[in-house]
């Protein structure tokens, strides 16, 4: 132990520490232990167990089967499919924003961003309805399919197409903070040595990215290994399974040995995305060199005339990738019935009064998502405060220890967490009796332990930023803890808090891939009533509840837009997408 002469002590957990950091830190260390069991320890370390309760040869017997191999085929087809077309998107979209003078390059990036945080239902029902011959919009433009012509979005190509779509924008993020640890003085340099602006771009920047590029690889193959939702849409309509799909048949026929088959699909699913987070944050962790912000990379590639020309190229982009799809789902909800033309006579309201008031079940699940969203957002938001101060106070060792357990919950799939929390409550729990099964504390358990992490990120950040001097100060004049965090801390963190619980409130409004297996009787969620309404042939009501959601997502983005000066740098994702603050006002 080392002695400071202002601070005092230095404790083996954390940094510079005086009494009352020894007096807290016990309290504070067991509270931030309970929260990791409870939410990441626990649940995974069930389905494990259950996974190999039989052993290898059981767990073995119980993958190697047709269906489950077909599935995983089907799986690493439409992984490998649409993480190459998110790579070449998104890596296009993120070098345009970082390297030339775009303009509006913040509303570009904000857009992106909307479509990645926009349900992966919604993206899927927003195609479907676009490319059928039912589509309203192709019907009034005349370029309706014939009556009984497949959809062309039903299926692997389908798939791919929207899951790259909606990935692309992670790969843009990940790209954004590789772009952002170029030196300046480097391309600044390469410039006055009369390199031009592509040299630059291929013999300097791609090179020092490789490893971020790498890293989204991987990233956007684990989202589509996990993802759920647009395979339910796309796929289960034709008999095309993937591996998530087919856990959701297996545990919705409640067969014999459902649950033991849903364990070990669990655990293949989530070997493959473990293993892919795990390369990803291995690789990443090798390339950080992040350098001071008056250094950042700011664009010099000047488009001169072709400036318009690379603008209306772009935004027709997004406007055919995202605001079209978007437009034809507006389309379909105000239509009397899904097929009907687009006209003006044709135009009605009814299906948003059918189920923002009148149908019980998409009321209910409006009603059940803002409220299991809401409450998950605040009491995350607590726990991220308190989870915050005590990392910020760990050595880099335990706290990147501690963040990854946190994390792990957040990096498997959603519905092998699903799995995980059904397999943990499915039982009375030991000692205290208690069981939370098909009831609405289910599926709030599942939206902790889904989105610690990301409530917990904004509000590390901020922490960091503290001045110790305040709360030392506090602390001789006698504040206790519980004022210090109230009266001090809180206030100079609320907005990266804030920030953290609009962050969990749209992911968990939406969610899907969690709810489908954790929904019971009255506790159904937006998500899977949008499935069910889809399911029943309801195309326009489900319309309109996923416009209503989308509606709700962009105000909240908005919301967060207009807070982002109080908030850290690049704490919202399109502003580090968009580039630094001085190219965001070109």
């Amino acid at each position: 132990m080392t002695v400071n002469a202002i601070s005092g002590p230095r404790l083996a957990w954390g940094g510079p520490s005086t009494g009352w950091r020894q007096r807290e830190g016990r309290g504070l260390m067991l509270a931030l232990a309970v929260f990791i069991v409870l939410f990441s320890v626990m649940p995974v370390g069930r389905l494990i167990v259950t996974a190999f309760d039989g052993g290898m040869i059981a767990f073995w017997q119980l993958i190697d089967a047709p269906d489950v191999w077909r599935a995983s085929r089907n799986t690493l087809v439409v992984a490998l499919g649409s993480a190459g077309l998110a790579m070449l998107i998104g890596v296009g979209f993120a070098l345009i924003l970082s390297v030339t003078n775009l303009r509006a390059r913040t509303a570009l990036a904000f857009i992106m961003v909307l479509s990645l945080m926009i349900a992966p239902q919604i993206s899927a029902l927003a195609f479907k309805t676009l490319a059928g011959p039912a589509s309203p919009l192709l019907k009034l433009m005349g370029l309706a399919p014939s009556p009984g012509t497949p959809n062309p979005m039903l299926g692997q190509s389908g798939i791919i197409l929207v899951m790259g779509l909606h990935h692309a924008p992670l790969v843009a993020i990940t790209l954004a903070s590789g772009l952002a640890s170029i030196p300046r003085p480097l391309i600044e340099a390469a410039r006055l040595e009369g390199a031009s602006p592509w040299a630059v771009v291929r013999y300097i920047m791609l090179p020092l990215l490789k490893p971020f590029l790498l890293t989204a690889a991987l990233l956007v193959f684990v989202a589509g290994t996990g993802n759920f939702g647009i395979p339910a849409l796309l796929g289960l309509p034709v008999g095309y399974v993937t591996l998530p799909t087919l856990l959701f048949r297996k545990l919705a026929s409640f067969g014999p040995g459902a649950i033991s088959d849903a364990a070990a699909i669990s655990v293949l699913i989530a070997a493959i995305a473990c293993t892919g987070v795990i390369a990803a944050g291995l690789v990443l962790a090798r390339a950080q060199n992040r350098l001071e912000s008056d250094h950042r990379l700011e664009p010099f590639w000047d488009l001169g005339r072709w400036r318009p020309v690379m603008e209306i190229a772009v935004w027709g982009f997004v406007a055919l990738t995202i605001l079209l799809p978007l437009a034809s789902l507006v389309a379909t909800s105000v239509v009397p019935a899904y097929g009907v033309r687009l006209s003006l006579e044709s135009v009605t309201l009814n299906q948003y009064a059918e189920v923002l008031f009148r149908q019980d079940l998409t009321v209910r699940a409006f009603r059940n998502s803002l409220m299991l969203a809401g409450a998950a957002a605040m009491s995350l938001g607590v726990i991220a405060l308190v989870s915050a101060y005590v990392l910020d106070r760990a050595r880099p060792k335990a706290r990147a220890a501690a963040f990854a357990l946190i994390e792990l919950p957040y990096a498997v799939p959603g519905i092998v967490l699903a799995i995980a929390c059904i397999l943990l409550f499915i039982k009375p729990l030991p000692l205290i009796g208690v069981s939370i099964y098909a009831t609405p504390w289910i599926i709030l358990f599942a939206y902790h332990a889904r989105f610690y992490a990301i409530a917990l990120k904004p509000v590390l950040a901020a922490m960091a930023t503290l001045d110790e001097a305040v709360q030392e100060a506090a602390v001789c004049d006698g504040v206790g803890l519980y004022h210090r965090l109230r009266h001090i801390v809180l206030p100079l963190v609320f907005p990266a808090v804030f920030a953290g619980m609009l962050m969990v409130f749209l992911l968990a409004f939406n969610e899907l891939t969690v709810s489908a297996l954790l929904w019971s009787a009255g506790t159904e969620t937006l998500g899977v009533a949008l499935l069910s309404l889809e399911d029943s042939g309801l195309g326009a009501e489900a319309a309109a509840v996923a416009v209503a959601a989308t509606a709700l997502v962009l105000a909240l983005m908005l919301v967060m837009q207009m807070m982002a000066r109080r908030l850290p740098p690049d704490a919202l994702p399109w502003q580090g997408l968009a580039g630094p603050a001085k190219a965001r006002r070109t």
